[in-house]
């Protein structure tokens, strides 16, 4: 899968941490921070990442509609 993240630099920096610590995910790549066009403070990373574990029973799955 590919993840686009995009804010501040500090945040996405934050970020790719929380989600390359994340339970059933491997991190298989990282771009470097790209701007966002214009005067923007914004940056963008990409994020390649593989499932590694179903979700886990109980869990909702995608596709499915979770009851009320």
């Amino acid at each position: 899968m590919k993840i686009r993240l995009t804010g501040l630099p500090a945040e996405v920096e934050s970020a790719v941490a929380v989600i390359g610590a994340l339970p059933g995910f491997d991190v298989t790549g990282i771009s470097g921070p790209h701007p966002n066009r214009g005067l923007s403070r914004l940056v963008r990373v990409y994020l390649d990442i593989r499932l590694i574990s179903p979700p886990a029973s109980g869990q909702p799955q995608p596709g499915k509609e979770i009851p009320a």
